[in-house]
């Protein structure tokens, strides 16, 4: 038997009979698959003639692409028995074809190793970048929805169900692409899925965040929201970027967890009209302008996107929130923005911390590890109806003082004066530089500053009210204001 001939020859049939295909199950995919089987079949010392043959006809015999599964075997059969490939090899490559199939997750395992070696690279061609694509590219030949926001995904499905019942595109991840890290056979199989699943996973995030920002009329909730049991999920609301890198790595064993941040830091800034134009104006005058070109964009996006936020929550609610003005007005904010009918648990970061490390003080989730997290989220505390009320009117409070900066003291939040720390930046100043010739760079000084508060505040802050002061004359500069690293601070003359 000749292997390198029945290999070309099977290349070239498979390209003939499939390089028309538009369903994602053309020749390219079958190059992929073929690929990947050969590399997997040298790591594993499996047989490469057999896994790379399987791999080139599988999809001959898919049943998707023919009438039904008994006539797509029949045709690769006969295929292999003209091609003069012994009846042994024959029947190797039938039985791993014959069975490699999902059959909506109900598939028989295979039994060799060759078998398990295909298997896994024709899943892997299934997720990642190029899954993604392949799912669309499927649907639109199947005639299927991009997606319905009032078909819910098929957890439990017959093989005639996954078959031939109508779908859509997005329903296809949870029905099928997701699962598909958790069923490869081989190591080098499950390292690659691994990173493809991630993938994966952001990107029905991001179909998530744009498609609820331009639907209004399906319902409260985001294209995976669907209707149906959410009794066993959380949504996990943080305070500011850094916290939800954070939590999100804490919680990245826990599929039903999911992640989502207000970026708004709320301690500074007019409370009225969260995410709308007076923040966003107070913003531009507040940064300078290196900040400005950086994180106006950021905050134009985090804006648009945390719009209608609530539409995003699967199942209950969890507000990580320590002592810090951030993300106790955040806590404050949430709770009157969210409906009444979402149960809601509070995870006190700060006393959680302080009782696993008592000598560090937390302040907040994202001064703390994703090691150090990863138990917080069993301890989260359920709100009770009188508290939930509590929070919402002192939200209200602090949005009726109509001030531009709140601190925490005493366990309270309170308003102060804009100008609240601008005697700390003198008196640091002062301290530091030694005559009225001397310099000192703005971002030592904001930074001794930071290092000093009892309470986290941004250095975006304390950079601002430093220029206020510069404006004053109350201390002086060289360089330029541009931004913070560009200039030095000395005394006034």
């Amino acid at each position: 038997m000749n292997r390198h001939r029945i290999i070309e020859e099977a290349r070239s049939y498979v390209k003939k009979e499939l390089e028309r295909d538009s369903s994602g199950h053309d020749w390219w995919h079958i190059v992929r698959v073929a690929g990947t089987a050969k590399r997997l079949a040298a790591l594993e010392q499996a047989d490469v003639f057999i896994c790379e043959l399987s791999a080139l006809l599988h999809d001959i015999a898919d049943e998707k692409l023919n009438p039904d599964k008994e006539a797509g075997l029949s045709k690769v059969e006969q295929w292999l028995e003209e091609a003069g490939v012994d009846v042994r090899h024959r029947q190797h490559v039938m039985e791993i074809i014959s069975t490699m199939s999902f059959r909506g997750g109900r598939g028989q395992p295979m039994s060799t190793l060759e078998g398990r070696i295909v298997q896994d690279a024709d899943r892997l061609d299934a997720i990642g970048a190029i899954g993604i694509a392949r799912t669309f590219a499927y649907a639109g030949w199947k005639g299927h929805a991009l997606h319905h926001p009032e078909l819910p995904p098929r957890e439990h499905m017959t093989k005639e169900q996954y078959r031939n019942e109508p779908g859509t595109a997005i329903n296809h991840f949870h029905e099928k692409l997701l699962k598909l890290k958790s069923l490869m056979n081989t190591e080098a199989a499950r390292a690659l899925a691994e990173e493809r699943h991630s993938f994966m996973n952001l990107f029905l995030e991001r179909f998530d965040q744009e498609w609820y920002l331009g639907d209004d009329v399906s319902s409260r909730f985001s294209p995976s929201v669907q209707a149906g049991d959410w009794s066993g999920y959380r949504t996990h609301v943080v305070f500011g970027p850094s916290a939800r890198g954070t939590v999100k790595l804490a919680l990245r064993s826990r599929p039903q967890e999911s992640v989502i941040s207000l970026d708004d830091d709320l301690m500074h800034g007019p409370l009225e009209g969260v995410g709308g134009p007076s923040r966003l104006a107070w913003w531009k005058q507040f940064l300078n302008e290196e900040d400005r070109a950086d994180m106006i964009p950021a905050l134009l996006k985090h804006f648009m996107l945390w719009q209608g936020w609530p539409r995003q929550i699967k199942g209950s609610v969890v507000l990580w929130a320590g002592n810090s003005a951030t993300e106790q007005i955040g806590l404050r904010y949430a709770l009157a923005a969210l409906p009444e009918d979402i149960p809601v648990s509070v995870i006190d970061v700060t006393s959680e911390l302080h009782r696993l490390y008592p000598d560090r003080d937390y302040r907040n989730a994202a001064q703390a590890s994703p090691g150090q997290l990863a138990g917080l989220a069993d301890n989260a505390v359920s709100l009770s109806g009188r508290d939930r009320a509590d929070q919402i009117e002192d939200w209200n409070r602090l949005v009726a003082d109509g001030g531009l900066l709140r601190i925490v003291e005493n366990g309270s939040v309170r308003t102060v004066d804009e100008g609240y720390f601008d005697a700390l930046i003198l008196e640091t100043a002062h301290r530091l530089l030694s005559n009225r010739d001397s310099e000192l760079k703005a971002a030592r000084l904001v930074g001794e500053i930071i290092g000093v508060l009892d309470q986290p505040v941004s250095d975006t802050y304390i950079e601002y009210r430093l220029r206020k002061l510069l404006d004053q004359g109350q201390l002086e500069y060289t360089g330029s204001l541009q931004a913070m690293r560009y200039y030095s601070v000395k005394l006034a003359t």
